[in-house]
């Protein structure tokens, strides 16, 4: 009922401040699965810099609203004058920058934009930063999702929670407003945060559960049944429990 919902409501707000970090950090350990920044995009020399001559519709950096016939000049504190120079950064920033400012000249004007690698559709309904698998596309992202979903749940049988939970972020990557996926998903990062504090990675399973908190805030704005409360309330109750645990851990005797 709506008691219960205010209640678990307000363990949410108490998680939330008790894993209150900086924004979540793009998974070091699948860096190097990175794509490029810049792919999709291809560039020509010109006399003033960089030119873009295409980008993909629909990829990062068109999501970015990097244009046909900008002047690329800057990327993040490098200048650009020469193709040679964009590959050498491009490069370098590949598998090891999941985000960089780009300053470009369009019609003449400067413009500065920031390009990132992380999913748009999960950053718009759920402000998760989340890295997809750029290598598996599917032109109907319904199957897409089933996809993801079924290898979420061999991973799951498997006690892989991490590999489950990067497998369930695809599949919402694909539809992001199934509920039901980002409750799994959200329990998934639960699980795998709890992990982490337990192996004493205190920044990643903040981050995880920060991550989970973020999932499970923004479904109370879908239908929940009854269920899918017990859930999440199990959760939060398992969350608090090592977030004490943590703190108790942690100070000084």
């Amino acid at each position: 009922g709506r008691g219960a919902c205010r209640a678990l409501r307000r363990t949410l707000l108490v998680c939330s401040l008790a894993t209150c970090v900086s924004p979540l950090a793009p998974d070091a350990a699948r860096a190097g699965e990175w794509p490029s920044l810049f792919r999709d995009v291809v560039v020509a020399d010109s006399p003033l810099g960089v030119r873009i001559v295409s980008v993909e519709p629909g990829s990062q950096a068109a999501r970015a609203d990097l244009r046909p016939d900008d002047l690329l000049v800057r990327i993040q504190d490098q200048d650009i004058p020469t193709i040679d120079a964009f590959a050498a950064v491009s490069q370098a920033l590949k598998g090891r920058a999941a985000e960089a400012t780009v300053l470009v000249f369009r019609h003449g004007m400067p413009r500065e934009l920031r390009l990132h690698l992380y999913s748009y559709p999960l950053l718009e309904t759920w402000e998760v930063t989340f890295i997809p698998d750029g290598d598996v596309r599917f032109a109907d992202p319904a199957v897409g999702m089933e996809y993801w979903r079924r290898l979420s749940r061999g991973f799951e049988e498997a006690s892989k929670p991490a590999e489950a939970l990067d497998a369930a972020l695809n599949g919402l990557h694909q539809v992001p407003d199934d509920a039901a996926l980002a409750l799994k998903a959200a329990t998934l990062s639960a699980d795998v945060g709890r992990g982490r504090l337990a192996q004493d990675d205190l920044a990643g399973g903040l981050a995880a559960l920060r991550q989970a908190i973020l999932l499970m805030q923004h479904l109370f704005d879908t239908p929940l049944t009854e269920a899918d409360l017990q859930v999440i309330k199990r959760q939060l109750e398992d969350t608090l429990t090592a977030l004490r645990a943590v703190a108790a851990a942690s100070r000084p005797i």
